[in-house]
């Protein structure tokens, strides 16, 4: 790639790399942090993975989220011989480095332009949200190299044969590490149809690479079916979230403990047997996923008008509403109980949070309008055999209603956008320099 290249790009992008990575580094080494949460599970999982006590939590078996991530970070630790958090953050550190260096060449085939490329990498290289989780614990980084690589393989079209297979196995560990990448064949399969207008093709495509996804997902599924004598192709959680986020007891579309949720006497009692009265930790009931999914979906289909209004407040949540997962993520042992703690340091993170926002939520919406705008030729293309689109159309479009979708039905929260962001980096620059056009010609 680089050998074809006008020497200011490459030594732009280096310039741009060398700095984020540095900013990355300076953040994990400089700013106060401890997994919390979801993010304390993950890093116990690791830990027992590493310590050969495999995939469990407080003693027991356990499937509650996709074991991706903590199976990825449990092998790390084992091969440097170290369980610290600090070589959690080191791990993520190396998978955000990776990331970058496959965002770019995404952005080379999705814009015609190299500037456009190079303003869409700096504005992803240097957003706060992608320095800051190299802090955190969890799946966001991992997912999002993982996504990066699956979109990097429907651009770059080498010889299928080895191509779709790696496809499929870097799908197959996107839902290991969040069951919603199960679908996604279906997604690549819409975005090739767009490209190239092949049925034939498309469908040669969409079952390969289902088929070896399903293969790379299947030794856990095993897994599972031996631990719980059920069904369970990734995680027990999917009933559990659509019924949290979608009841007549939520007001914000986003996640409530289960105590708060509604629930007739008799799904209050099952709950309860299931959780032993409290003695029982949710993250290790499987049996609660089947009995919560039909609850959920009863309740869905029982108030479509109230589901619509949670969904938009997901979409809104995750999306439009700042980057306040920083502070309580990435940074959550600054806070004012510290001795180090001063009013400047104060005054310094509230302008940090407020730059964050802003930063956020205007990408966002470029990104929205660009993404709103473009649906309209895709729409039309599907009914129009001999008209295909270009990939830095089609592409980012598809993903980013996809996604959307997604966490319109399940849950949202601001940390829930960090796979798909690098991509509303891109229709972010294409709908500035769309707007940019249009002030030029009405001033000429």
């Amino acid at each position: 790639m680089w050998s074809k290249v006008p020497k200011y790009e490459f030594f732009s992008f280096l310039f741009i790399t060398v700095v984020a990575i540095a900013l990355r580094i300076v953040w994990m080494l400089k700013i106060p942090n401890a997994p919390i949460y979801d993010f304390a599970t993950y890093h116990e999982i690791a830990v027992n993975i590493a310590t050969g006590y495999g995939h469990t939590y407080q003693g027991d078996a356990i499937a509650f989220q996709g074991m991706g991530y903590p199976t990825a970070l449990g092998v790390f630790y084992r091969l440097i011989g170290d369980t610290s958090v600090q070589s959690g953050k080191l791990f993520n550190l190396l998978l955000s480095t990776a990331t970058l260096l496959l965002v770019y060449p995404i952005f080379r085939k999705l814009a015609k332009s190299r500037k456009v490329s190079l303003a869409a990498y700096a504005l992803i290289a240097f957003l706060p949200n992608y320095i800051a989780y190299v802090n955190v614990l969890g799946a966001e980084v991992f997912l999002a190299f993982l996504f990066a690589a699956v979109i990097f393989l429907q651009l770059y079209g080498f010889n299928k044969w080895v191509r779709y297979p790696l496809l499929g196995i870097f799908i197959g560990l996107a839902a290991l590490t969040k069951p919603v990448f199960l679908v996604y064949p279906v997604v690549v399969a819409a975005v090739h149809y767009l490209r190239e207008k092949n049925l034939r093709q498309t469908l040669i495509l969409l079952v390969s690479v289902t088929l070896v996804m399903a293969a790379t997902v299947a030794p856990w599924t095993y897994r599972n079916y031996v631990k719980y004598e059920a069904f369970i192709p990734v995680s027990y959680n999917s009933g559990y979230v659509l019924y949290l986020n979608n009841n007549d007891n939520n007001v914000n579309g986003g996640w409530m403990p289960l105590t708060d949720a509604a629930a007739s006497p008799e799904l209050r009692a099952k709950i309860d047997a299931i959780l032993e009265h409290g003695a029982r930790s949710e993250k290790v009931a499987y049996e609660l996923d089947p009995l919560l999914k039909a609850e959920g979906k009863s309740w869905i289909l029982a108030h479509p008008l109230e589901f619509a209004k949670l969904g938009a407040l997901r979409v809104q949540a995750t999306f439009f509403n700042g980057a306040w997962d920083i502070g309580s993520w990435a940074m959550n042992e600054l806070y004012p109980e510290q001795p180090f703690w001063t009013i400047q340091l104060e005054r310094d993170l509230k302008v940090f949070r407020a730059v964050s926002d802003a930063w956020l939520n205007g990408m966002n919406t470029l990104a929205f309008l660009f993404v709103l705008i473009a649906t309209i030729p895709v729409v039309r293309s599907l009914f129009a055999r001999e008209r295909k689109l270009a990939d830095g159309l089609v592409l980012p479009t598809v993903n980013v209603l996809y996604f959307t979708l997604i966490y319109f039905v399940f849950e949202g929260q601001a940390r829930y956008n960090f796979p798909v962001l690098f991509l509303m980096a891109f229709c972010a620059v294409m709908a500035l320099g769309t707007i940019r056009s249009g002030v030029k010609r009405l001033t000429d």
